[in-house]
């Protein structure tokens, strides 16, 4: 195993990492009993083609300049929203081949597909850990670059061939047919709507996606390295880093000061006996405030 230090993607990359970065989703999927609930009777062929189409529809947009990094240098300084993704690749692995993009590109999941260029992605190794990271700015700065997006989107046309259904003209991709899907959809907007009430209109960096290709790479500090990269930045703009943190991540973001916030400590719990399960599924709200520096 040889790993390489955290890499920043770039847009040139998004057309030739999508078997790593659905490799690791998939690796992870039904770690826990939610995720056998959801995914366990899905094949994981059919798990694997949707979440590849997942990512090619996703990550040209995601990896859309501003980006964190370039803070310095664009100009627009801390009043826009930015992202970032960063990898991990061990050199001693050959990435994966996207041998069933073609025929994916005949399926109704796959309405956009990534424009392939020659990038970093065609460096040796393959990829096996990412970190998402997004900035939010301050509310006001917010709610203006929001209505600036609104206005944008009402103004300009859906891409031709694609049904009218989100921002840039796409409807969500749908899952396989024996996927949960009613459970899916109850618990990604359950989550999502406890962050935006404990977090929205706040001004700091969010933890969107931590992920380790399972079983083989946990366990080696990777996860703690991509994570430790946004650090930095938030003490430098003395502003905190909030997520919601899945049972395997809780005790890596408590190692790295993050703290249960909001009610009930912070849990998010799925009875699921509601679903043709049985327990209760917890994530939880956690915030790192930034450290406090001394007079310079």
């Amino acid at each position: 195993m040889k790993l390489t230090d955290p890499i920043r993607l770039s847009l040139e990359d998004a057309d030739t990492i999508v078997p790593d970065m659905a490799a690791i989703a998939l690796s992870s999927l039904t770690m826990t009993p939610l995720g056998q609930l959801r995914y366990g009777t899905t094949p994981e062929a059919q798990l694997s083609s949707w979440l590849r189409a997942c990512w090619r529809a996703e990550l040209p947009g995601d990896l859309q300049p501003p980006r964190i990094a370039d803070f310095d240098h664009d100009g627009l300084g801390p009043n826009v929203m930015r992202m970032e993704y960063l990898v991990v690749r061990d050199l001693d692995m050959e990435p994966l081949s996207d041998d069933d993009k073609r025929s994916a590109n005949h399926n109704s999941h796959d309405d956009v597909e990534a424009p392939a260029s020659a990038s970093a992605s065609d460096s040796r190794g393959r990829i096996v850990a990412f970190a998402e990271f997004k900035y939010h700015p301050r509310e006001e700065v917010r709610a203006q670059e929001e209505q600036q997006q609104q206005q944008r989107t009402t103004t300009q046309a859906a891409p031709q061939g694609s049904p009218d259904g989100n921002e840039d003209g796409r409807l969500p991709l749908q899952p396989p047919p024996s996927v949960h899907n009613g459970l899916r959809t109850h618990w990604d907007n359950l989550v999502e709507t406890a962050l935006q009430r404990q977090f929205g209109g706040m001004h700091c960096f969010e933890v969107r996606g931590l992920s380790t290709l399972s079983p083989s790479h946990l366990r080696r500090g990777i996860a703690s390295e991509l994570l430790g990269w946004i650090f930095p930045w938030a003490d430098r703009l003395n502003v905190p880093v909030v997520l919601a943190a899945t049972p395997p991540g809780y005790p890596l973001y408590l190692k790295h000061g993050f703290v249960p916030v909001g009610p009930n400590d912070g849990a998010i719990e799925c009875d699921m006996a509601d679903w043709g399960g049985s327990g209760v599924h917890k994530h939880v709200l956690m915030i790192r405030w930034p450290e406090k520096k001394g007079p310079r």
